[in-house]
């Protein structure tokens, strides 16, 4: 059941696509859709015909009937001729003038303008090239003879295999339309629609009902007292109101009294008052009453005016101007007239046009008004803009001055520094106030300051700060004899000599024992070695962490874990003044074992000591060779 007019339109287009015969159509019980669908039909085999017409005489065929019925198909034929012949000869493709139907006119002219080849626009419909044994051509598509047609997606063959013809996917339950809605097949599809049409008042849209607005869309009949009002799926008209006399229509639609009074001209005579009622008014004889700015004539019969202006000073120093029942002032420069008070007031210029009198301030004044400009700024010869003073000029600064916008800056030179108080004098910077200037001793000058070093063993640097210790060794500038070793400290040097103990020799700094066998005191003393070594370090009054200062090496591999009978290395520091301040520890290097010593607190100088550092080797619990370092240290005075 169809249900609407499209669809029925829709089922005869389908029986047209069929090539069947759009006079015996099925009938409905609407007459409505029986003739959308037989005209639907019509005008589309109409369609088709003319299609094939145009392509027989592309093709250069004669226009004469074969497989073809109805003279649609033959017309459109011969009006394409007549198109090609008409651009052959060069001719203008415009037919106007011949009066021919719209269908012979378009045909004609879409040959002569564009002379290619048409194809059926049906859809479902094969190129000829799929018939395997040939075709027929016939209105609007062709039959292929011999073998069974290959049908593309939405149709399927006819029982004789000659031609194809469409599937009805909403028969066959090939669809997918939702619950709601209605299946309705096409040619070589279907397509989905809602099952139940909308009400009047509303139209489909996609999938739901939308109530139509008649009074937005003018579809209404209300008159023109009237006013249309939508309501959903329909409207209504409501009575206009209509006010009567001495009464008129207010904004929110209801009717409210004419004030006849109030009117610019009254309705009553000039000797009555008019007094308004709720729907007229009236009018009631009056004395001669006066209003103000008048008073009665000399005979009562009538106003005359007041010439305030010769009644006292109404406006001060201004100008007084009399009018008809009152008076105005006319204000000077500065002033504006108060219609409340009658007064000429000042105008405050500052405020009615700020920003746009003064460059920076503006202060009023009685009638007038009066620029200033900030610190830094004199007014200019305008007396409204400000420009900037130098006051560079008048040498505010000490030393050195530069001129900035609205103000000035004053900088000192190198070794001075501006007073915080009053920011304009330079006063000496004290840099041996700084820490680390120098090395020794800082003398502070004018704007500068002298580094100076100890009276000897020091020398200045290039940099002028730093004090540099002078290497009487190596210059040659010491006095040890020849039996003693000249060794630089801080500051000075030392005249060293080492005489190595009984039973021991002396090879440089380092004293074997003897090889003597025969030696049974030699040969139960397990020290093998003493040597001896200087060092020179600065004072320090302070040791954030401890340093290292000697490495002793061994000739022990070092291990991760010692198995009990291998050998060890113990490292002693032994009685000494300074014996808290250093420590020693064990190491390992090029993965052998390594004596370390470490200073681990300050000491103050100048100071000479002597650390003896004793080497074990033991092994199994028993010392197996014991060797002796003597390590001379001596503390500078000073840190550097």
């Amino acid at each position: 059941m169809f249900t609407s007019v499209h669809e029925c339109c829709e089922a005869g287009r389908v029986i047209a696509l069929r090539k069947q015969d759009c006079t015996a159509l099925p009938r409905f019980s609407s007459h409505i859709c029986s003739i959308a669908q037989e005209h639907c039909c019509r005008a589309l085999a109409r369609k088709r015909a003319c299609d094939t017409g145009i392509k027989v005489a592309r093709g250069h065929a004669v226009c004469e009937r074969s497989l073809f019925t109805g003279s649609n198909w033959e017309s459109c034929c011969d009006c394409c001729t007549l198109g090609l012949k008409t651009d052959s000869m060069g001719f203008s493709c415009d037919f106007q003038d011949l009066q021919l139907d719209k269908q012979c006119s378009n045909a004609a002219k879409v040959c002569c303008q564009k002379p290619k080849d048409i194809t059926p626009s049906a859809k479902g419909e094969r190129s000829k090239q799929s018939c395997a044994s040939g075709c027929a051509v016939g209105i609007g598509s062709y039959v292929c003879l011999g073998n069974p047609v290959v049908c593309p997606q939405g149709y399927r063959p006819t029982a004789d295999g000659t031609r194809c013809e469409d599937i009805n996917e909403c028969l066959t339950g090939r669809h997918n339309c939702p619950r709601g809605q209605v299946c309705l097949n096409t040619e070589g599809s279907f397509h989905c629609q809602r099952e139940i049409a909308c009400n009047t008042g509303y139209k489909l849209t996609g999938s739901f009902c939308q109530d139509i607005d008649e009074c937005a869309l003018g579809r209404h009949d209300c008159g023109a007292n009237c006013v249309c009002v939508n309501t959903a799926g329909s409207f209504r008209c409501e009575q206009k109101l209509v006010c009567g006399d001495g009464f008129t229509l207010d904004a929110a639609g209801g009717c409210t009294d004419v004030d006849e009074c109030s009117a610019h001209t009254s309705p009553c005579q000039p000797s009555q008052t008019c007094v308004n009622t709720v729907g007229s008014y009236s009018c009631h004889a009056n004395a001669i009453t006066c209003p103000r700015g008048f008073h009665l004539s000399v005979n009562g019969t009538r106003c005359e005016d007041v010439n305030e202006c010769r009644v006292g000073n109404k406006c001060a120093k201004h100008v007084c101007v009399n009018l008809e029942g009152l008076y105005r002032c006319e204000c000077r420069s500065g002033y504006m007239f108060n219609s409340v008070t009658k007064l000429c007031e000042d105008i405050n210029e500052c405020t009615h046009y700020p920003g746009r009198l003064c460059a920076h301030k503006c202060e009023n004044t009685e009638g007038s008004y009066r620029c200033s400009c900030a610190t830094g700024f004199k007014l200019a010869y305008d007396g409204r803009d400000c420009e900037d003073i130098n006051e560079c000029e008048d040498k505010p600064c000490s030393q050195e001055c530069t001129n900035v916008y609205g103000s000035y800056q004053c900088y000192c030179h190198r070794g001075y520094q501006l007073n915080d108080v009053d920011g304009m004098t330079c006063e000496d910077i004290d840099e041996c106030m700084l820490p680390n200037v120098c090395s020794y001793q800082c003398v502070n000058t004018p704007g500068d300051f002298n580094c100076t070093c100890p009276s000897s063993g020091y020398t200045l640097l290039y940099d002028g700060r730093t004090c540099q210790d002078i290497d009487e060794c190596a210059a040659g500038t010491h006095s040890c004899s020849a039996k003693e070793t000249c060794f630089n400290v801080q500051g000075g040097f030392r005249c060293l000599f080492f005489e190595c103990p009984p039973n021991f020799s002396r090879s440089g700094d380092i004293c074997p024992r003897s090889t003597d066998r025969n030696d049974g005191d030699c040969a139960r003393d397990p020290v093998h070695i003493i040597t001896s070594t200087a060092l020179s370090l600065p004072t320090s009054q302070r040791l954030e962490e401890p340093e290292e200062i000697v490495l002793l090496r061994t000739s022990a591999e070092a291990k991760q874990d010692l198995l009990p009978d291998e050998p060890d290395v113990v490292f002693d520091i032994l009685e000494t003044d300074e014996l808290l301040s250093f420590d020693v520890i064990k190491g390992a290097q090029n993965g052998m074992v390594v004596g370390v010593i470490r200073q681990i607190k300050p000491v103050l100088g100048p100071k000479e000591l002597i650390l003896e550092v004793t080497m074990k080797y033991v092994q199994s619990g028993v010392v197996s060779q014991q060797n002796i370092v003597l390590i001379h240290v001596f503390i500078s005075e000073f840190w550097f």
